[in-house]
């Protein structure tokens, strides 16, 4: 467990799935997560690099801090993704449209 602990890193965009690990991996082992600053430490370690770095410059108190901008941060990047992806289809719809006419 500790071991599973020391090693538990965000998978994708699975905010949920590594917190709720991390949760339960810390009240199993709480001498990994001993003092407070230690648990937050950790969790900022298992988190993806591009949270992570955020994060860290905010320098979170408390580990609900760290979460709270953790998930804020998440929810801002699965947007970001969604409206790329919706212009980049925007884009070829409308450059299908361009070239049909060409033919």
């Amino acid at each position: 467990m500790e071991q599973e602990l020391y090693n538990l890193r965000m998978k994708g965009m699975d905010i949920d799935g590594y917190t709720n690990r991390f949760h339960e991996l810390a009240f199993l082992c709480p001498r990994m997560v001993e003092p407070k600053a230690v648990k937050v430490e950790q969790y900022l370690w298992g988190l993806t690099k591009s949270i992570r770095g955020d994060v860290t410059s905010s320098q979170p108190a408390t580990i609900n801090d760290a979460v709270r901008l953790s998930y804020q941060l998440a929810g801002q990047l699965i947007q970001d993704k969604a409206d790329e992806a919706t212009e980049s289809e925007k884009r070829m719809v409308e450059g299908d449209r361009g070239s049909r006419g060409d033919n």
